[in-house]
């Protein structure tokens, strides 16, 4: 993994086509919120969809908080909007079909030479890019748990707004 992905550095400002085919700017995507920016396998590993279900779960509670979430990995957009549809998932997919990132950040996953896919990383991110977080997910309990990435946001959030505290009578 590079550098600019580990806590303090900042993700370079990649752009992909999401899982509609539209070409999409990750600091678009971050829109001035926090963002949970996940690297993921595919939709054929088992622990990536048991990790994908809860984040279903915690998809409201993030949207209602102003955080985002979007999930990269290296299947073509049609395969990326039938998983997100079959999770119920409201968030973005980006498709890294031509493996543009997998080396640049280092990310290849050299274990699986059938799919050839990213290893599994959550990077929670400040609206400008800046990494608070990172989770090596390559074992499944080397991933966030729902409360880190609550805690996480909940630190990126506080240091945002200046009116995190309610105004003193």
């Amino acid at each position: 993994m590079i550098e600019a992905l580990l806590p303090g550095g900042r993700v370079p400002d990649m752009e992909l086509p999401d899982h509609m085919g539209n070409s999409r700017r990750l600091s678009e995507l971050a829109g001035g919120d926090p963002v949970l920016l996940q690297f993921f396998r595919g939709w054929f590993c088992p622990k990536e969809r048991q990790f994908f279900r809860r984040l279903v779960d915690l998809q409201d509670d993030a949207e209602v908080a102003y955080a985002r979430f979007v999930s990269v990995s290296v299947e073509p957009p049609y395969v990326q909007a039938a998983f997100r549809a079959g999770l119920d998932a409201r968030w973005t997919f980006l498709s890294d079909a031509q493996r543009r990132y997998l080396d640049e950040f280092g990310l290849r996953e050299t274990t699986d030479t059938v799919h050839d896919p990213y290893i599994p990383t959550c990077l929670v991110l400040a609206p400008d890019l800046t990494v608070e977080a990172s989770y090596n997910g390559y074992w499944f309990w080397g991933r966030p748990t729902m409360d880190e990435l609550r805690r996480d946001f909940r630190t990126i959030t506080r240091a945002l707004h200046a009116d995190w505290e309610p105004p003193a009578r």
